[in-house]
């Protein structure tokens, strides 16, 4: 599959983080196997969902918060390692995955921010079209705040993967032909890593049930 439909396909599920739907649709555990089904491995994909999930589940986007794009990232991640399995270098792919999924959730966190900063102007249009009753141009704000979400992140979906298919083969080479043995512990360092951050949650949530037994 090109990269543009793939940056569509991406953009389009990263409108249920925030922007509309939210029925968790653009959670890794839904996108991870999607993704590995249109790039001919499930199974993979669900892997990597799985991966991702753990890390990013803590962090919820809630108000103006500042908080990582891990969905979008999540994606791109996963993405990421499924169109360079054919190397044959899983380890290096998948610690190159991880580390640029981590930036790239930092930089889409200030996609998101500039974005509600331009929403922001137009829930003030939106509110001054409530007041004089024009109903329809409300929608109209709407949607097309919808759609400015989907084409900032289509953008920053398709520059990130055009780079990744110029350059990244290149550099796993290079990596992996040097140290693709000693990276056989990244997956277990991640799988560690997205249990150490669910852990306070269960925590919290073992917290409430025992509450309630009382």
């Amino acid at each position: 599959m090109e990269i543009v439909p793939l940056a569509a396909i991406i953009s389009f599920l990263a409108l249920d983080t925030t922007a509309a739907f939210q029925m968790l649709i653009s959670s890794p555990l839904f996108t991870g196997p999607l993704l590995g089904y249109l790039l001919g491995d499930p199974m993979l994909g669900f892997e990597m969902g799985f991966l991702f999930q753990l890390l990013w589940l803590g962090k919820i986007p809630v108000g103006a918060t500042f908080v990582p794009e891990g969905n979008v990232a999540s994606m791109i991640g996963t993405t990421i390692v499924l169109l360079n399995r054919q190397l044959g270098l899983p380890h290096t792919v998948l610690t190159l995955a991880f580390i640029e999924g981590v930036l790239i959730s930092y930089l889409g966190a200030l996609v998101t921010v500039f974005y509600r900063k331009i929403n922001g102007r137009m829930l003030q249009l939106a509110i001054s079209q409530i007041q004089k009753r024009h109903f329809r141009w409300v929608i109209f704000v709407e949607v097309l705040s919808m759609v400015l979400y989907g084409v900032m992140f289509f953008a920053f979906t398709l520059s990130v993967l055009y780079l990744n298919a110029r350059f990244l083969p290149s550099l796993i080479r290079l990596i992996g032909g040097l140290f693709e043995h000693q990276l056989i512990v990244a997956k277990p360092a991640i799988l560690g890593i997205g249990i150490a951050f669910v852990l306070p949650l269960l925590k919290e949530a073992w917290a409430v049930v025992r509450k309630g037994w009382r």
